[in-house]
């Protein structure tokens, strides 16, 4: 019987199972998203449920063949959790769904985990819509499908600070029309050259750059997506759209 003992983690989703278990998503650095049986863990003398907890670095251990193992032991890890409230917690909601779409389960992807681990302590913070957009980028790019930002893409000339592109899937940024007859992202030379850059600070305190890439983040996820639906989008719109 495979045993894993003392992984860090951070559980991503938690749903029931029978009475008393549930079943856990959780991101691991060393063996990526792993599905767990926590056994007993509702039941009213569980001693594990209070350290099952969302956004906050554990250290489990589990066992078990198969596609399902259980959870042996879970704990604390000896580090503060991130202090999510309001629009941070529900930010830190949505990256939880969006690896649990993207990412396939016992895929080692170590680079991901120190990315999404900086993005709930970045959470903290007050400029919640770059962070969000900062962890899509990275997050693409680091499972192969990663943003043209370098060239034009029909021509491969360079982009050009002072025009307007549009994005096109699986090809990139095209320069735009004057007349524009289609629904792409349209954006910035300039913006496409900062998010090259991985200007994040000078991106985040332009309203007009911040805007397009909404626009073009939320285009590109939602094709990779396919029919998947993002349920945390509806959960916090009123609030913050991611």
């Amino acid at each position: 019987m495979n045993v894993v003992n003392t992984q860090i983690a951070y559980i991503l989703h938690q749903r029931a199972y029978r009475e008393t278990s549930s079943i856990l998503d959780v991101l691991t650095k060393d063996y990526g998203r792993v599905s767990l049986m926590a056994r007993g863990c509702r039941g009213a003398r569980s001693k594990i449920a209070g350290n099952l907890l969302l956004f906050s670095p554990l250290v489990i251990s589990w066992q078990g063949k198969g596609n399902l193992p259980y959870l042996k032991s879970v704990e604390r890890a000896d580090l503060k959790a991130p202090v999510l409230k309001g629009k941070s917690l529900l930010s830190a909601m949505y990256i939880n769904e969006l690896l649990v779409y993207f990412l396939h389960k016992n895929d080692r992807q170590e680079a991901i985990f120190e990315h999404y681990h900086q993005c709930l302590y970045a959470l903290e913070g007050n400029k919640l819509e770059i962070t969000l957009r900062q962890f899509e980028v990275k997050l693409l790019e680091l499972i192969g499908f990663g943003l043209n930002l370098h060239a034009e893409a029909d021509t491969g000339e360079v982009i050009l600070a002072d025009a307007f592109y549009d994005y096109h899937l699986e090809h990139g940024p095209v320069l735009s029309r004057e007349f524009r007859a289609n629904s792409l992202p349209r954006i910035s030379g300039a913006c496409l050259l900062a998010l090259a850059d991985e200007s994040f600070q000078s991106l985040s305190e332009n309203k007009q750059y911040l805007a397009e890439l909404k626009h073009l983040m939320r285009f590109v996820i939602n094709h990779h997506l396919g029919n998947k639906k993002l349920n945390s989008r509806d959960l916090f719109k009123p609030a913050v759209q991611s």
